[in-house]
């Protein structure tokens, strides 16, 4: 018998007005994750998250603080050995994953694993959109309460104190990319990089390379001529993060489209 078989997770979702894309990431945990429970921490949503978390049986933890703060908080609810990330923008499409992923972690230094999107075949970073890893070690990771964005660089940095590496399985998810479709968010991210405490410029220098394989993966010849503008806009964020980087995430959307010039 595959003693993996029956190995539950805790999921962990942290959100803010997901309301048009929760219910579809739900099913699909439903459907394909054995999980123990659904925690979410959310953000004061003013439209239909909390209802649809509740309709699938999560608990749900409201928060005004910052992302670093839910984060750490569905961490230290989380009882399972292994506890499993998912972006409420994401649809897990994988059959299996997380059997897996779990297989993979321990595994020649191993510290998470990430499910990346369907038809992605450059895999690269941390992020948290689909990813498992212990549950002792996540504890172990210190995020600031009020960081709003870029709390992966914490997890990046807990994985090379413990010289543990990431390792990446196909196909795994559907990510619609929420925030992506926001004006300036390569401003907002670099403003990110240069609120985090280090390792500034090898930020800027993987960022490189990131945004070329993230626009490979599009399989969009107009994306990946569109890299090194997209990078200019993160140096750009990075050179002024208290007008990119110093927002409630609440309020990133009106924010940042009022300086697009588009209406409220």
């Amino acid at each position: 018998m595959d003693r993996y078989a029956d190995c539950k997770v805790d999921v962990l979702i942290r959100t803010f007005n997901s309301g048009q894309t929760l219910k579809t990431c739900l099913n699909s945990v439903t459907k394909h994750v054995p999980y123990s429970r659904i925690l979410i921490a959310d953000h004061l949503s003013t439209d239909e998250t909390r209802r649809i978390g509740e309709s699938f049986n999560a608990e749900i933890i409201s928060e005004d603080i910052g992302l670093g703060y839910a984060t750490k908080l569905l961490i230290s609810k989380a009882k399972t050995e292994y506890l499993l990330f998912v972006d409420s923008d994401v649809e897990v499409v994988r059959d299996g994953f997380v059997e897996e992923a779990i297989k993979l972690l321990g595994k020649d230094r191993t510290g998470a694993v990430v499910g990346c999107a369907l038809g992605h075949r450059f895999l690269f970073g941390i992020p948290l959109g689909l990813t498992i890893m212990g549950t002792k070690f996540a504890i172990t990771v210190s995020i600031p309460d009020n960081v709003q964005g870029r709390e992966t660089f914490y997890f990046e940095e807990a994985l090379r104190r413990n010289h543990l590496k990431v390792a990446y399985i196909s196909d795994a998810m559907i990510h619609r990319s929420t925030y992506r479709q926001v004006s300036y968010w390569p401003e907002w991210q670099g403003a990110q990089i240069r609120l985090t405490p280090s390792r500034h410029l090898g930020q800027l220098l993987n960022a490189i390379a990131v945004v070329f394989l993230m626009h490979l993966n599009s399989k969009s010849v107009k994306n990946f001529l569109y890299s090194p503008i997209y990078y200019l806009k993160i140096l750009r964020g990075y050179c002024q993060p208290e007008k990119y980087g110093l927002m409630d995430r609440r309020k990133a959307g009106l924010y940042l489209n009022k300086e697009a010039g588009k209406p409220e």
